[in-house]
């Protein structure tokens, strides 16, 4: 067992009247001592209160707060009678103890019947900082009269109110962290529960990257389809998709999720550039697109999220959908007053082959499939990355779907584990070896530092909302982006000097036979 089990609780996902369709809450059941079960329904006002929240967010709180009902009915009435009068604060304190070193005794018993396992130091702060946000939460919500000290003094004599015990921790100030991160610095509080010092003594992890050494090699041979080495179509031959997917994140440093949320007329030949792509970002729901209105026979200024809407019925924003294979995750980045911005790559070869990948896929793989798609009746969409048939693991996934970032995940490991390194071995998967989709998004801005790019610059690449104060009015604008990284990477190259990520002779040799592939007319499919 490497995760605390549920004993007296149990979660669901399910839709909730009043919000908005694909919304759903992460619902907390409660079992009480006399064997009933509820939900907990001031939870659930909690995750409406904050509905932009992603699920991820949600699961914490639910988990935190679900551990923490659980340790009051299997270990409060102990605490109850052995410390009466300083029930609460000792609750706290074992409670944050019990998820950081476990329930679980050196030779293997557990008085308290939980059998937790260790947990460790950084997600027992994870869980007790999503309680302690629910409790400020409810504090500032709920007429805290029926909560006042005096009324929680003692050890509660019939059942434990998880409400009533959290509010009461705000009106006391007692705290299972040294502070709440939104309160100003001279309200923060002393915490009453003691977490420990952080045992690596560092912040955050060392940031790992995708080895450069072997990036190229993960498009020609870890995307090359198993069994297809007979195929004439080389876009047939190569997972084109998840090549550009790998593009996008290695050479243009997109987040994993981003790339999903990309329409087929975001990509676009660069002006002024011919064979190299410009790919603009759109923020899903709220970046404005002409729209011909049958109806009317205007042409209107419309949302991506009204022209979802509107034309490609049931579908709607990615990001606005709370779970499930659909959702495409959605962090705030920097974009222009169009609610735009725009993939700068870091090498010319990455734009020029991202292009003719573009031109391919769409011919030989999207178009295609799409049709098969609504021959069987599928709804159409605008979404540029599609599934290519049915996957079991994708549930009720029919093929032409948009393309979700776990099955892409899944492919990616799949392609990383067919690239060979010395000795015949082959190369491993994993946060810490910097070979995850993210190590490839790292990669880009270790690249960046390596070229010697500016400050402003790797911020605007990397498409950051904020560095300093002062660069909202220095970060140049995308012609200027476009400008410095390409006279950096000229340089760099003039002095036979590679830059971290190369795409090397193979490379561009691919892209010079898949022109004319293309150009010959290829086979039709």
């Amino acid at each position: 067992m490497r995760v605390p089990q549920a004993l007296y609780h149990a979660s669901m996902a399910m839709s909730v009247d009043g919000m908005p369709h694909g919304w759903t809450a992460r619902v907390l059941i409660l079992r009480k001592q006399d064997g009933s079960t509820e939900p907990y329904a001031r939870l659930i006002e909690y995750m409406k209160a904050f509905q932009h929240r992603g699920p991820t967010w949600q699961d914490t709180v639910v988990r935190g707060l679900g551990l923490l009902w659980d340790f009051c009915q299997a270990v409060g009435p102990k605490i109850a009678a052995e410390s009466p009068a300083n029930f609460q604060r000792t609750l706290f304190r074992r409670f944050a103890h019990a998820l950081q070193s476990g329930t679980i005794s050196p030779d293997g018993i557990d008085e308290s019947g939980l059998y937790w396992p260790m947990m460790g130091w950084r997600r027992t702060r994870e869980l007790v900082h999503s309680i302690e946000h629910y409790a400020q939460w409810c504090y500032e919500e709920i007429d805290p009269n029926p909560f006042e000290p005096a009324a929680h003094k003692r050890a509660p004599s019939k059942g434990i109110d998880i409400t009533a015990t959290l509010v009461w921790s705000r009106i006391r100030q007692v705290s299972m962290l040294v502070h709440i991160d939104q309160e100003p610095k001279e309200k923060r509080r002393k915490s009453w529960v003691e977490t420990g010092r952080n045992p690596v003594g560092v912040s955050v992890e060392p940031v790992k990257y995708f080895p450069p050494e072997y990036v190229e090699s993960l498009l020609w041979e870890g995307y090359k389809r198993p069994g297809r080495d007979r195929e004439i179509n080389p876009f047939l031959r190569y997972n084109s998709r998840d090549m550009m997917v790998g593009l996008l994140d290695g050479w243009g440093g997109l987040r994993r999720a981003e790339g999903f949320h990309l329409w087929i007329q975001d990509v676009v030949e660069e002006p002024g550039k011919p064979g190299h792509a410009l790919v603009v970002l759109n923020h899903p729901s709220e970046a404005m697109l002409q729209y011909f209105d049958k109806v009317t026979g205007r042409e209107l200024r419309l949302s991506r999220q009204e022209v979802l809407k509107r034309r490609y019925p049931p579908y709607m924003p990615r990001h606005k959908v709370t779970r499930g294979r659909y959702r495409a995750g959605w962090k705030g980045i920097d974009l222009n007053r169009e609610h735009q911005a725009f993939v700068f790559w870091i090498d010319p070869n990455a734009a020029a082959l991202f292009w003719i990948l573009y031109l391919g896929y769409i011919r030989y793989v999207r178009t295609p499939i799409m049709k098969h798609r609504r021959a069987l009746g599928g709804a159409d969409h605008p979404f540029l990355f599609v599934t290519e048939g049915d996957d079991r693991r994708e549930g009720t996934a029919m093929i032409g779907d948009p393309y979700t970032p776990k099955a892409y995940e899944r492919n990616h490991e799949a392609a990383v584990r067919r690239i060979q390194v010395d000795g015949g071995t082959y190369l491993e998967h994993s946060k810490y070896h910097g070979t995850t989709t993210h190590g490839l998004r790292h990669l880009y801005g270790q690249t960046l530092v390596s070229l010697g790019v500016a400050p402003q610059v790797i911020q605007k690449g990397l498409h950051h909302r904020h560095y300093l104060s002062q660069a909202p009015y220095t970060a140049p604008d995308r012609d200027r982006t476009n400008q410095v990284l390409n006279n950096a990477y000229a340089q760099l190259t003039g002095r036979h000097v590679e830059p971290l990520a190369p795409l090397g002779h193979e490379s561009s040799q691919a892209i010079l036979r898949l022109k004319e592939f293309i150009a010959s007319g290829g086979p039709r499919v």
